[in-house]
């Protein structure tokens, strides 16, 4: 009868559903402003958010718990304009779970290029830069 409840103890602190697995949430804010839009597509192994529009000064979001054996990972490819395209972890974590993302993690995108912010030290932090091509004017 005492392994019976061990069994039930086990499988509920190893469902992702129980409070043992804290609820991580990613925010990823379009901060390019006049009105551009950017095209993100969010997937884990397990689950595809499909393509979504973001407009400026809005957010898209989702969470999950984290799994047991901490590989949960979510990557996200960014598409504005013809030219500017790249993907990027938005959770990973083997990065995120020592403090970086203890249970928001938050990405914000602006002309230059895409921002982390690092909540164990309280900062943003650069993790893509955007390259822009300069136009040569004629004399």
């Amino acid at each position: 009868m005492n392994i019976f409840y061990v069994i039930v103890l086990l499988s509920f602190f190893l469902s992702k559903s129980s409070g043992f697995f804290p609820v991580i949430e990613v925010r990823i804010m379009n901060r390019r402003g006049n009105g551009r839009s950017i095209g993100i597509h969010c997937r884990s192994k397990d689950n595809d958010l499909q393509n979504q529009t973001v407009t400026s000064g809005h957010d898209m979001s989702f969470s999950f718990r984290e799994d047991f054996f901490h590989t949960t990972h979510f990557y996200c490819d960014l598409q504005w304009d013809k030219e500017t395209k790249f993907g990027f972890y938005s959770y990973q974590a083997k990065r995120d779970d020592d403090g970086r993302c203890s249970s928001q993690c938050l990405w914000k995108i602006m002309d230059d290029g895409l921002y982390g912010f690092d909540q164990e030290h309280q900062i943003w932090q650069i993790y893509h830069l955007i390259k822009k091509e300069r136009k040569e004017g004629r004399t």
